[in-house]
Formats: structure tokens, C-alpha cells, sequence
């Protein structure tokens, strides 16, 4: 059975007429593939791969941070998310044993064939956090018009150079980068109350894109607004190789602004968009929750199939994206996927989203071969 409409069938198909090509021609071969098989994933199977942010380094006690063989998702289902998402900040600037660690993490999941994903919850200059800050919302502005007089330009390319130092010498594999994410959102200090808004955060990301390119075969590059589809804020198509949209809470009866079917109708806006512009579309980040105990696990035990896979697939766009991402399993944090100690109603409809036969989790995502042309 066709899941999608005979319109929407020819636009896909003459998107892949064409080889999908990177926004840096000078990546590696490996990189390119995984951009290829993206596109056939999205756009040519009914498969969604389903991904977690440190799904190996952290558990809800923070247990087996130094075995990336276990994970949480793990205890329940029998395999690892097959996308791995990861964040620089804590490759660069937490202590040496988390930086291994995460750093391990990251390499066991590309080994084994997942993807790897990372977003870069940046620490400003001035105050020291990734929260808003009144000094650190001016730093893109003086970057973008090459204004080093307090030396926020030289800081800008420095902080660049530690993430490539990342890439270069302790990953060396494929990941998709997602920098300055929920720039429309006013909690990031890139984010909505940057000096200059939409034009200087375009122009941040083009240069980021440019330098980072000249120095590493290895990144993909994802945009990924809150909620919205955000297009001012979008730097172009030469800039761009995947389009993800973030959105929280859809299911939840406590939240307003963003439910099922706001969620659907954002993922058909970003697949609108990414089939006009030859790109891959994801949902980038998502959870039943954002702060405080992570209720569904008791609340809607099956939240996971009925409030996003199921709304998803009976989209004929929404089903075109290519993964799903959910946030950190900690003591901090969530759970946003149960654990072995979550109620097994919970338990057992998580097994149940693992079985269906639209999710890819890592032994799924391995037999899809995603650096193999």
C-alpha cells in the first residue's frame, strides 16, 4: 500500500534522480555515503531510525559510563538506539574521565553502524554558560562583521579548532553536526535576542560552515529550529545538508504549545521543505517531557507509539523523515526512553515501538550499511 500521495511520490523520486551531494564536495567518501543513505532512508523506505543523546555514557544513575556496551534502551529492548547523539560541550569541556568516556561512546556506536549526531551546547565567552547572556548575544554580530576588538573573532575560530580537534584526531569517522540549534528560541545566547537577529545568525552559520569545511572531510551539517520551521533564520541551501525541526511535550495533556498535531504538521513543513531543496528531513530532538520526573511511564505507557510513531506514519510527508532523536537518560535528565527499573507497562510498550516494523534501532541501522555506497 502507497503511504504517500502520487504528487508527493513524483516530487521524491525526481529529488533522487539526481545524487544528493554534500554542501562540502570535499568530504570523505564514508561522509558522502552516509548523506546517500539518509536519502534513501527518508525518501525511499518506510523506516524511521530511532536515536537517543548519550545513550551509551549515561543511564538514569549514571551507571556503565565507562562501558559503552550498555546503555538503557539496551536493558529493555535488547539493542542500543541506532542513532547516537553527542554534544562537544562535554567532549571539550568536562573533566578528563567524562571527555574518554564520551569520546568511547561515540566511536563504539560508529563502529558497530549506527549514525552519529552532534549537536554543541556552546559555552559563551562571557558568561561562561549556553544560556542567554547579554555579552555573549553580541559576540555572532562582531564575528560576522570582523570586529576582533575584544577578540570575540579570534575566540569564535579558537572555539572551532577544538571541535575540529575532536573530529580530526579522536573521532576520524562521519558524524551530522547540528550547530546553533533552536536558534529561534530565546534560552540559547545565539538564539532569538542575538544582536543583529535572523541576518548575523545566517551569516555566523555560512562562516562556521566555510571554516569548518576547509578543515575536516567529516561532518554533514544539520539546521534545527524549535517548533517552527523558522526560515528566516535559515542559512541557505549551500549550507545545509539536513533539515531537523526540535519539538517537546506533543502527548503531554499538560502542554499546549506543542501537541500531535502541531508535531505533524511541523515534520510535513520540514519535509515540504527539504523535498523542494534536495535535502533529508529528521526530527532532531523530542520527549514526552522537558524538565522535572519524565511522567509517561506511567502516565501513557505507550506514549512513545501512540503519541509519535503512529501520528507519523499515518502522515504521508511526516513518515519521509529519516530519524528520531530523544534526550539523555541521567540522574539529571529524563528518562526520556524507560530504563529497567521503569514500570513494565512502560517497559513492555517500548518493546512493542521496538518491534514495529518501521523502527530502526543500531542492529537495524547496521544491516542498512549507512557508509556503504
Amino acid at each position: 500500500m502507497i503511504r504517500y500521495s502520487l504528487i508527493f511520490a513524483i516530487l521524491s523520486t525526481t529529488l533522487l534522480a539526481e545524487e544528493p551531494a554534500p554542501v562540502d564536495p570535499t568530504v570523505s567518501e564514508e561522509t558522502h555515503n552516509l548523506l546517500l543513505n539518509l536519502h534513501r532512508i527518508g525518501w525511499e523506505t518506510d523506516k524511521i531510525m530511532f536515536g537517543q543523546e548519550f545513550p551509551l555514557s549515561y543511564s538514569k544513575d549514571m551507571i556503565g559510563i565507562n562501558d559503552p556496551t550498555t546503555s538503557d534502551v539496551k536493558d529493555v529492548v535488547g539493542d542500543h538506539p541506532g542513532v547516537h547523539g553527542s554534544d562537544f560541550h562535554f567532549l571539550i569541556d568536562k573533566d578528563p574521565h567524562e571527555r574518554v568516556a564520551h569520546k568511547l561512546a561515540a566511536k563504539a556506536a560508529y563502529e558497530a553502524g549506527a549514525m552519529v549526531t552532534f549537536d554543541y551546547h556552546w559555552l559563551g565567552k562571557y558568561g561562561g554558560t549556553h544560556n542567554w547572556h547579554e555579552e555573549d548575544a553580541k559576540i555572532l554580530h562582531r564575528v560576522v562583521t570582523n570586529d576582533d576588538s575584544q577578540g570575540d573573532v579570534t575566540w569564535f575560530y579558537q572555539s572551532l579548532d577544538n571541535v575540529l580537534h575532536v573530529m580530526n584526531e579522536d573521532l576520524q569517522f562521519p558524524i551530522v553536526f547540528r550547530p546553533f540549534h533552536e536558534m529561534n528560541g530565546n534560552w540559547f545566547w545565539w538564539g532569538s535576542r542575538l544582536e543583529g537577529g535572523p541576518e548575523t545568525y545566517r551569516r555566523a552559520y555560512q562562516l562556521l560552515v566555510e571554516y569548518m569545511s576547509e578543515k575536516s572531510e567529516y561532518i554533514l551539517f544539520a539546521w534545527s529550529p524549535d517548533k517552527s520551521l523558522a526560515l528566516e533564520y535559515y542559512p541557505g541551501d549551500e549550507y545545509v545538508d539536513i533539515i531537523g525541526v526540535d519539538g517537546y511535550g506533543a502527548g503531554n495533556p499538560e502542554i499546549t504549545w506543542f501537541t500531535v498535531e502541531h508535531m505533524v504538521t511541523l515534520l510535513e513543513e520540514a519535509v515540504d521543505f527539504a523535498a523542494a531543496h534536495g535535502k533529508v528531513a529528521a526530527f532532531t530532538e523530542t520527549g514526552y517531557h522537558t524538565w522535572g520526573e519524565i511522567a509517561y511511564h506511567t502516565d501513557q505507557p505507550d506514549w512513545w507509539t501512540r503519541s509519535v510513531l503512529e501520528p507519523i506514519l499515518a502522515s504521508e510527508k511526516a513518515s519521509r523523515i529519516a530519524w528520531v532523536l530523544t534526550w539523555i537518560n541521567s540522574d539529571w535528565s529524563g528518562p526520556y526512553a524507560p530504563t529497567a527499573d521503569s514500570p513494565e507497562a512502560s517497559q513492555e510498550a517500548f518493546r512493542a515501538f521496538h518491534d514495529h516494523e518501521s523502527t530502526l534501532f543500531e542492529k537495524d541501522v547496521a544491516a542498512e550499511k549507512l557508509y556503504s555506497k
